[in-house]
């Protein structure tokens, strides 16, 4: 969807790109028929400007990004008309099935929120200093306590030490052993989780570079890090209050993980080919004493 490669790309534009970059998303209904003489002229900025910025995006040319336009429309109508469908639909069935396909709106909308709010610039120098980590702690509670489990395995596959404890206790205990070589990440949607916030103020005084991820950049776990990146959560229907509220946690996850997966491809393949072996001995040496 061209809306949200210009949203994930746009920390990457010049001034003029991203200038470029808002007369087409405050124009969407428009981007599709308008020439880039017109995008260029309502925009201010010059034509070569326009097709680097598309560029950045992936796209050849001007009519190739069209094209992409072109296929979003016909998906809104799509939806439109499945829209009606569901109208239909929910006045027999009821106000289940409306809520569940919302649920799903929800989850689509988290993902393209976290990664309009990305900072790549950021991401780039987090993984430089992960890289480099002697210990990487991850911290998360209730909600939030998946996605910080999820992120510390993943780092244990590729080969770099990380630790998780459900325990909080063992969360702060851990953060005060930290030290200038370490990493500490906090998950926390609303970003005032109080354990967590104890832990990765423990882990700063000690000197590790901190990391929050929450929805809420102005919050006190934000305020604490020495770097921020925003998950969004929303809900327009209370079911989802509930359950999806990590999406765009886990989305943040696979994300960090691609970032350093491709800052060294070598490296790191190597490291999840390990790993998968040690796991496939584990498995054949199980399979042997139940035989």
């Amino acid at each position: 969807m061209w809306k949200i490669e210009l949203k994930v790309h746009y920390p990457k534009f010049s001034r003029r790109q991203q200038q470029a970059a808002d007369y087409l998303l405050q124009q969407e209904d428009c981007a599709g028929t308008m020439t880039i003489r017109e995008c260029a002229k309502g925009a201010d900025v010059g034509q070569p400007t326009i097709l680097r910025m598309l560029k950045k995006c992936g796209y050849e040319s001007w009519s190739s990004f069209q094209h992409d336009v072109w296929k979003s429309m016909g998906r809104k109508k799509e939806n439109a008309v499945l829209g009606l469908a569901e109208d239909s639909r929910g006045r027999r069935e009821g106000f289940k099935e409306s809520g569940v396909l919302q649920i799903i709106r929800d989850d689509i909308q988290m993902i393209a929120d976290m990664a309009g709010h990305l900072d790549m610039n950021q991401l780039n120098q987090v993984v430089k200093i992960m890289k480099r980590a002697k210990i990487i702690d991850v911290y998360g509670t209730d909600n939030s306590a998946n996605a910080a489990a999820e992120l510390s395995g993943r780092l244990l596959h590729l080969g770099l030490t990380s630790r998780n404890y459900s325990d909080l206790f063992f969360q702060k205990i851990s953060a005060g052993h930290l030290g200038e070589k370490d990493v500490a990440v906090s998950f926390s949607i609303s970003g005032e989780t109080i354990a967590v916030i104890e832990a990765l103020k423990a882990a700063k005084q000690c000197g590790a570079v901190t990391v929050a991820v929450t929805g809420d950049g102005e919050s006190t776990l934000a305020e604490c890090a020495d770097y921020v990146f925003v998950t969004p959560t929303i809900y327009a229907h209370e079911v989802s209050r509930w359950i999806a509220s990590r999406i765009s946690q886990i989305a943040f996850v696979d994300t960090l993980c691609a970032a350093i997966m491709e800052s060294d491809m070598e490296r790191f393949e190597e490291q999840l080919s390990r790993s998968t072996r040690e796991f496939e001995e584990d498995i054949s040496e199980r399979a042997k004493r139940m035989e």
